[in-house]
């Protein structure tokens, strides 16, 4: 039997980044000029001093500040001669000892991704063989149930799509481009054997059980309803069922489902096949592994992330939260599964002071508990901006005006050294937490904050406030700077684990409890129906390094 998963086609622009580390020319030459600042504070470097000093032609000279000035570490101050100065970056990177390295952006090439509208998986082109509406013949064949109809993507779950070549990264994305909302995905099933052929591997754990039960419920419907017979394809398009002869006895059949204009045909009998013109439509999956998509094996998707410790009580969630808002340099979010404004005032106090030191402070919520309005929730928060720098304040603490809906539990901030961390669980950082239940991991990472940063902008998105979103692709972006620069110096994470970030309707792709001994944690919520319908949450899957399967 042919079932059909509805699916949409979405085209994505991207750029990828590459470290290229400095030549020696660049790195003596951001030497020469902390040296120069050092012995002439007010007179700095100029471009004819350092000509002079390496005795190099001025063009190699211009090329070598132009990229020290495009890193950030080099800035250029006003005279009669332009002199150049260390920015705290350059200085930082001077004093390291460590090989400084540029970032090369270049666009790629758009990528197709298909988009499932039952349950809101996502793959590549390539994946997923589909077909129109017109081919896919939805009056013959049943479908699986069309729930999913946003048409916003999450970025966080499309960077693991995106096709790059080794020592690159994706370093940003553009908005999805909705190509096609129509389009099908045909797969055989065997009920007998409980089989579905045709679907891309990391769809199966979603989408097996929706596709066996309408197979079940067109099959009880061909049995009960035998007098109706599918018309051919070259039939006219204006009916495609065909009455079968009424009983010799004259008497009227008893009328079934089946028998109203406009439900989906039974298969023919009296010896006819189920349906065989569809067989003709789809030869892909007469093949034992249909262009290579079927089984349920896992995709690896892990990325190199550095895991600092597991969180599990309410003491140790408080203290990481409250020294998370007193060191951050720059950034803070708070996105919790619930809010109450007790909870949320008891960290009034911290969030002012990070506020007055010009951090700026996100806080995003499932739902409120009982008692608590979303207008309560931002003008608390409005208030405590106001008192720690007054409008400034209020510019810098971001609340948000409606549930996300999402089940996550997530603290993002910028560390002592500037590099961005993240705790992931369930717990309510602004609600009323369970803390007998409460899980979180306490990780970092470039790369994989760069998935977290962008999973935090998504939130923004169903928040409806594209402003602060692009401020979360924008750290993104720097993450994905900062891997790249960090690759061309060939550093190396401590603490190292493997990371695979699931974000929403992701979660129905991975089993809840794990044999393979890797860590699972994270919070989610489903919502059955409406423009949030399905799996809405943040988790991390861990994997150790002697925990991976081998090749």
């Amino acid at each position: 039997m042919i079932v059909l998963v509805p699916v949409s086609m979405f085209s994505v622009n991207f750029s990828v980044a590459r470290g290229r580390p400095y030549s020696r020319l660049e790195r003596r030459v951001l030497e020469e000029i902390a040296a120069q600042a050092g012995v002439a504070p007010h007179q700095g470097a100029t471009l004819t001093s350092l000509c002079d000093t390496f005795r190099v032609h001025e063009r190699l000279m211009v090329e070598a500040i132009v990229t020290l000035v495009g890193a950030g570490w080099v800035a250029v101050t006003s005279g009669r001669e332009a002199t150049f100065v260390l920015t705290d970056e350059g200085q930082q990177a001077c004093s390291s000892g460590k090989d400084p390295a540029s970032v090369v952006v270049a666009p790629a090439p758009p990528c197709t991704v298909i988009f499932d509208r039952t349950a809101g998986q996502l793959a590549r082109r390539g994946e997923v063989p589909t077909v129109s509406k017109q081919e896919a013949r939805p009056d013959l064949n049943p479908s699986t149930p069309l729930r999913i109809l946003r048409n916003a993507l999450d970025e966080s779950q499309i960077q693991k799509l995106l096709p790059r070549d080794s020592g690159e990264w994706v370093r940003s994305i553009g908005r999805p481009r909705l190509v096609t909302f129509s389009r099908y995905l045909p797969v055989r099933v065997d009920l007998a054997d409980r089989a579905v052929t045709g679907l891309p591997r990391s769809w199966h754990q979603a989408l097996s059980a929706d596709i066996l039960a309408v197979a079940q419920i067109r099959q009880e419907e061909l049995e009960a309803a035998p007098n109706l017979q599918p018309a051919p394809h070259t039939a006219s398009k204006k009916s495609s069922l065909v009455p079968a002869p009424p009983p010799a006895t004259g008497q009227t059949p008893r009328p079934t489902p089946l028998s109203i204009v406009g439900r989906k045909p039974p298969a023919s009998v009296l010896g006819a096949p189920a349906l065989p013109q569809t067989n003709a439509s789809f030869p892909w999956l007469d093949e034992t592994d249909p262009l290579g998509i079927g089984g349920d094996g896992f995709t690896e998707q892990s990325i190199k992330a550095a895991l600092f410790s597991e969180v599990s009580s309410e003491e140790s969630h408080q203290l990481l939260i409250t020294e998370a808002l007193a060191t951050a340099a720059s950034h803070v979010l708070i996105a919790s599964p619930t809010v109450n404004l007790e909870s949320l005032s008891k960290l009034g106090d911290a969030i002012q002071a990070a506020v007055s030191r010009g951090v700026r402070v996100d806080v995003l919520y499932g739902d409120t508990d009982e008692g608590t309005t979303p207008q309560g929730v931002v003008d608390l928060l409005n208030r405590i901006g106001y008192h720690a720098a007054q409008r400034l304040g209020r510019d810098l603490v971001r609340p948000a005006e409606e549930p996300t809906g999402s089940g996550a539990g997530l603290l993002i901030f910028d560390g002592k050294d500037g590099a961005l961390e993240a705790v992931i669980g369930d717990y309510a950082w602004v609600g009323s937490p369970d803390s007998t239940h409460a899980r979180s991991v306490h990780v970092g990472g470039t790369e994989f904050m760069a998935q977290v940063a962008r999973a935090a902008a998504g939130l923004w998105m169903w928040n409806g406030d594209p402003d602060s979103a692009d401020r979360w692709r924008r750290v993104a972006d720097r993450c994905q700077d900062n891997t790249a620069v960090s690759a061309a110096r060939g550093d190396r994470l401590k603490d190292q684990v493997h990371a695979e970030l699931i974000v929403d309707d992701e979660h129905a792709q991975v089993a809840q409890s794990s044999e393979d001994g890797s860590l699972r944690v994270g919070g989610t919520c489903q919502h059955k129906n409406g423009f949030a319908a399905g799996i809405r949450g943040i988790s991390v899957v861990i994997r150790h390094p002697d925990t991976l399967a081998t090749p």
